[in-house]
């Protein structure tokens, strides 16, 4: 907690961030484990952002959506329009990232499978959710398609849908990316050479996430600890 009283790294965590303009806030959303916003949730984000903000809302790269200039005074007001409306807050500091996926097969032509219905997975099965707590940030990409979109070889996991080359009857599954990131020291992620079913996706995900729960120091990326620990014996962990 800093000399003004306000615990700075909590209220991120409830999806507040400080910005530049001194005593102002930025609510942060993110995208719902379905993988849109409904009509109404749009028309409450609308209304924080008139009465609590200056009338903006500006889209994130991980697909939330943010209203600025909100007063630190408001921030409990604001919560409680939030809380009937199904909509979660986002989140930043040392935590995993809200998961971003296009849309899959549920209305792109390009898509091969249901991005959704992973993201989905991921935080029902195996409890991976926005804002859970973790060394430092890490962040998870799901594409529909080996087109990435949602640049799946720069995320600490990547995942897009592919068509296995070994099925005569082109069998379509998932390819894994590991390692990746961005930020001030760039990786690109290492490709595990197998085209997977979903299930075996969402075991090596939980797998390369509690390592990294484990094994990472405050502040070291996924790349940065694979490389720390050798790739080799990364890979045994987690197949």
């Amino acid at each position: 907690m800093t000399n003004d009283g306000i615990d700075y790294e909590l209220l991120k965590a409830r999806g507040f961030l400080k910005q530049k303009q001194e005593g102002f806030f930025i609510l942060r959303v993110r995208m719902p484990k379905e993988g849109f916003y409904l009509h109404g949730q749009l028309e409450k984000l609308s209304f924080i952002a008139k009465k609590f903000g200056k009338g903006v809302v500006h889209a994130t790269t991980r697909q939330g959506l943010e209203v600025p200039f909100v007063k630190y005074q408001d921030i409990e007001e604001v919560e409680k329009e939030l809380k009937d409306t199904g909509i979660s807050t986002g989140t930043s500091g040392a935590r995993l990232r809200a998961t971003t996926c296009c849309p899959g097969n549920n209305w792109c032509k390009s898509g091969l499978i249901n991005t959704f219905s992973l993201s989905s997975r991921i935080e029902q099965e195996l409890g991976i959710r926005c804002g859970l707590s973790l060394p430092h940030k890490f962040k998870i990409a799901i594409s529909g398609c080996p087109n990435t979109c949602t640049r799946a070889q720069v995320s600490e996991i990547g995942i897009h849908g592919a068509i296995n080359p070994l099925s005569q009857n082109k069998e379509i599954g998932y390819a894994v990316y590991l390692g990746g990131c961005g930020g001030r020291t760039p990786r690109t992620g290492f490709n595990l050479d197998k085209v997977f079913s979903e299930d075996e996706v969402l075991a090596i995900i939980g797998k390369v996430v509690r390592f990294f729960q484990k094994n990472a120091k405050p502040r070291q990326r996924l790349a940065l600890l694979i490389e720390e620990v050798g790739k080799e014996y990364f890979l045994r962990e987690i197949i």
